[in-house]
Order: structure tokens, then C-alpha cells, then sequence
């Protein structure tokens, strides 16, 4: 097949025939629907583009605990947490050896970690959050070198990083671990599984329904897709939607995968990329509270990039479990979640069989019986690193937060608040002075913040291909096979679906 060109063709707007999701069964009351007002407010000091985990964290650090009049309000194309938040694995695993030469990345993930549980706790939100050991278990002799290469560095940089993580080798220990095939696992004290949906409904719900101070205002606007985004130096930022125009003074995007939609200058740098969830119904074998997966299970090896958590036994103990990229048509560059893939979805039934040792009489022919198979889009990042801050080249006015890479749930909450921070404290400082105050209060790694400097830095260096498809034969026929390319400032490196982490370790 063809080369896809660089720069890329900008994403789509997210699909309003979405795939269901298990995180969305239980739909909040409050948010269905929900217009605060009828019409589309004409003006704003804040606009917010998406309403998931990031975006969530915004509105409510810029809200709570702010007593300054601020007209806040929040565009959302779908209902709210539809996209990436309300469709991805249930995990919290702050991953503390892939950046070994930052370890404030590691620290910063460890901060979010905490700072959602704290809130959790406060607010007594019931979003089935369990802290949990996490488990990074190892399937390729190379990823296993790197591995321990990488935790070797984090010890020399940051023993209280490191003492946090055991790479485990010993086959009985593995087993013990539930993971017995594999060669290796880094295991750490830091993990959670939880309902995200359950988190931002109670958080949005609380700030539509609970008094603001004085000249303060909270309006939610769902199913309404922004169309085109319009910095003016004078006025602010045009908003169009397919409701209308809002003009807002300042504009944060917290759209991650969908960005390059309203900045068409990110096609190349936060690339949309389709996975794939399952929620499957526990066997015999593992529906007892005491048989139960009490980790929460990353995979990495040659063709292995999946991840599984259980919920809790006594709400009906679904083993959710998702990835298979590797299994499936290509997903780099798919924005469509209203889709699932038949040769992923046969993989997620079935993987688990033997990776749990699930007794053959447990299950039938076609492996675990699934009550929800859907799909969501996630923004990969060029660099492997989230985007926050300012937008490079757009004014003054339009901000963002996006470009999770898949490894949303450990950095969103703040990042979030550090663009809501920056939003705010926006008053005639210079742009070093509110990167040292958003350091300083939120712990927000260097490697995070939008530039021009790092876009001129990372983007592919020709007009040649940046990442595209050629055909490979596979199994059951010829068919795509993904090969991604990575820039780095040193080198180019090359990665296929087979080994697929977009720069995991690299």
C-alpha cells in the first residue's frame, strides 16, 4: 500500500454512532443530554474543549477554590466522557522505568496517582477505585534487556523511584504473580483499578448542580461538535460549532486523540490510533473473591501490548481486558470508535484462557463469553510525551492538554490542572515565569511543555513518509501491517505492530 504522506491529513470529529462501551451502562442522570442553557452561550472567559478525564480536571481547578468571577464553559461533540476516559482499560499504573532519564516524569505520575486517590477519598466518589500491585509482565528476551537496562538508570537517578519496582525473574514467583508464561515482570506497590466514567460524572455532575461563588458560572454543552477554532489577537477566540459561534477570551483543548481536527499543524505530531476493550465474564475458576486477579496486568514482548484488571467479585468480577493491535486491521490514524475488529475481538475472548491457565471445561469453543466489545481513539504523541501549555504559533489565547500516547489515567488529572493553572495566572507573565510557577505548584515534567522549539525538534525532518503501511503476509492472508516510525533527535527508530509501544523504552 502506499505511503501515507507527511504532514498527515487532519483527524475527524469523533463518530456519533459510537461502539458501547461497559464504562457507559450506567450513564449519569445528570449528564445525558446536558445543555445548561438551551442556546449555546455566546461568550466565555474559558472555553473547554472535551469533557473527559483532562478536561474535567480543568474546569474543576479552575473553579474550585478560585473566588474571581469566570464564566467557564465546556463543548463536548458526544455526551460527556464519551471518548478516550469513558472507553479505556480501568487502569491507574503510574509506569516508573519508561522515562529513566527523567524520573520527574516518574515522580509526576506518582503525584497524579496519589492526587486522584486523595480526591476519591474526600468526595467518597464510588468509582471502584482499588489500589492494587501492578504488574508489567515481560514476553521477549529484548524487552527484557531493556528493561532491566532502564531500571539500572532509574536506580543511579532516583533510588526512591527505584525502590519502589522488583523486576521478578524467578518462575515461581511468575506464577504466583499470575503470570507464568511470562520471562520477567516489573512489579510495583503503585496501581489501581477503577470505573473512570463513574470519577468524571460525579466530578462535572458536582460542579454543575453545586453554588458557585459570585460572577462564577459552569456551562456544559454536550453533542456539540467544535468545528473550527479562530485565535484572534484582539478579541479572543472564535469558537464554531454546529450550534453556533462562541467567542471566548482564553481556549484550553482537551481533545487528545481528535486535536489535529482544530489544529491542523498536529496532524503529524498527536496521531489518532483505534483500540480495543473487551469486559468478559469470569469463569468458574475466577469468581471467587479469593481466586480472583488482584493485580493490575500489563503485557510487553513481540507482538503482545495488552493490559487486564478484574472488577470487583461482588458487582460481577468482569475481566476487562483490551489491546490486540497487533491482531487486527491497522488502527494508527482511525478516529472511528463506531467499529470493532473481528480478528481482535476473537483474540480478547480467547488470550486468556491460557494466559490465566483457565480450565478448558470453562469455557466454550469461542474462548470467554463478552458482554461488551467497543473501541475508542487514543493520541499518540510523536515524542511519547504529552502536549501542555500554550499552543505553539496560535496567539496567546488557545491552550491544550493532550497526547496521552495510551497512558492517560497516570498524567491527565494534572495536566489538566497545570493548563488550568497556566489559564489563569495568564496576566502579563512571561512565559518562563508561568512555566516555573506551574512547575513549582504542579510538578509538571520540562519534556511536557508545548513549544515551538520541541515541535521544530521532533517533527519528521522530510516531506517523506512519517508513518505509513506497507503490505506483509500474515497468517490468515496479505494483509496491512503497520510499521511505525519514531523521530528522535539521534536517531530514527523503527518498531512494527509486533512490537508495538510507539516509543515505549526507545
Amino acid at each position: 500500500m502506499p505511503n501515507i504522506t507527511s504532514p498527515r491529513r487532519p483527524c475527524d470529529l469523533p463518530n456519533p454512532e459510537s461502539t458501547s462501551s461497559f464504562w457507559h451502562r450506567e450513564p449519569d442522570p445528570v449528564l445525558v443530554g446536558h445543555r445548561t442553557t438551551r442556546d449555546l452561550p455566546e461568550t466565555a472567559d474559558v472555553a473547554i474543549i472535551g469533557s473527559g478525564m483532562t478536561g474535567t480536571s480543568t474546569a474543576y481547578s479552575l473553579l474550585n477554590g478560585n473566588d474571581k468571577p469566570l464564566k467557564v464553559v465546556m463543548l463536548e461533540a458526544r455526551e460527556a466522557c464519551w471518548g478516550a476516559t469513558g472507553r479505556n482499560g480501568g487502569h491507574c499504573q503510574p509506569l516508573l522505568f519508561t522515562h529513566p532519564d527523567e524520573p520527574e516524569i516518574g515522580h509526576f505520575e506518582l503525584a497524579n496517582f496519589h492526587t486522584l486517590h486523595a480526591l476519591i477519598r474526600e468526595k467518597n466518589i464510588d468509582c471502584e477505585f482499588n489500589v492494587q500491585p501492578g504488574v508489567q509482565a515481560i514476553y521477549s528476551d529484548y524487552h527484557l534487556a531493556r528493561v532491566t537496562e532502564a531500571l539500572k538508570t532509574v536506580q543511579e537517578k532516583s533510588p526512591e523511584l527505584a525502590e519502589r519496582m522488583k523486576l521478578v525473574t524467578d518462575p515461581k514467583e511468575l506464577a504466583a504473580l499470575r503470570v507464568h508464561s511470562a520471562i520477567g515482570a516489573v512489579v510495583t506497590n503503585i496501581a489501581a483499578r477503577m470505573w473512570p466514567y463513574k470519577f468524571v460524572a460525579h466530578v462535572l455532575s458536582e460542579l454543575l448542580t453545586t453554588p458557585l461563588p459570585p460572577g462564577q458560572s459552569f456551562n456544559l454543552q454536550t453533542l456539540t461538535p467544535v468545528t473550527a477554532v479562530s485565535p484572534s489577537h484582539s478579541q479572543g477566540v472564535h469558537i464554531a460549532t454546529a450550534r453556533g459561534t462562541l467567542l471566548a477570551k482564553k481556549v484550553i483543548l482537551a481533545t487528545n486523540g481528535y486535536t489535529s481536527h482544530l489544529l491542523p499543524a498536529f496532524a503529524d505530531l498527536i496521531v489518532p490510533c483505534r483500540g480495543q476493550m473487551s469486559a468478559l465474564r469470569p469463569p468458574p475458576s475466577l469468581a471467587t473473591e479469593d481466586n480472583r486477579l488482584k493485580t493490575s496486568v500489563g503485557l510487553l514482548g513481540d507482538g503482545v501490548d495488552d493490559y487486564l484488571i478484574q472488577r470487583p467479585t461482588e458487582r460481577g468480577g468482569e475481566l476487562m481486558f483490551g489491546g490486540a493491535r497487533h491482531e487486527g486491521k491497522q488502527t494508527m490514524g482511525v478516529t472511528d470508535d463506531s467499529v470493532v475488529d473481528e480478528w481482535s475481538s476473537k483474540y480478547l475472548r480467547q488470550k486468556l484462557v491460557d494466559f490465566l491457565a483457565i480450565p478448558k471445561g470453562e469455557v466454550g469453543k469461542e474462548g470467554l463469553e463478552a458482554s461488551h466489545i467497543w473501541t475508542g481513539i487514543m493520541g499518540y504523541s510523536r515524542d511519547d510525551k504529552p502536549w501542555v501549555g500554550r499552543v505553539p504559533g496560535d496567539g496567546n489565547a488557545l491552550f491544550m492538554a493532550a497526547g496521552f500516547t495510551g497512558h492517560g489515567m497516570p498524567n491527565t488529572w494534572l495536566c489538566g490542572k497545570a493548563v488550568a493553572r497556566m489559564v489563569m495566572e495568564d496576566d502579563g507573565k512571561d512565559e518562563e515565569g508561568l512555566r516555573s510557577l506551574v512547575e513549582r505548584e504542579v510538578g509538571l515534567p520540562k519534556s511536557y511543555w508545548a513549544s515551538q522549539e520541541r515541535v521544530e525538534r521532533i517533527k519528521p525532518p522530510c516531506r517523506g513518509s512519517s508513518i505509513g503501511l506497507e503490505p506483509e503476509p500474515q497468517g490468515r492472508g496479505f494483509e496491512p501491517h503497520l510499521r511505525l516510525f519514531l523521530y528522535s533527535p539521534t536517531r530514527w527508530v523503527e518498531t512494527t505492530s509486533k512490537t508495538f509501544l510507539f516509543g515505549f523504552l526507545l
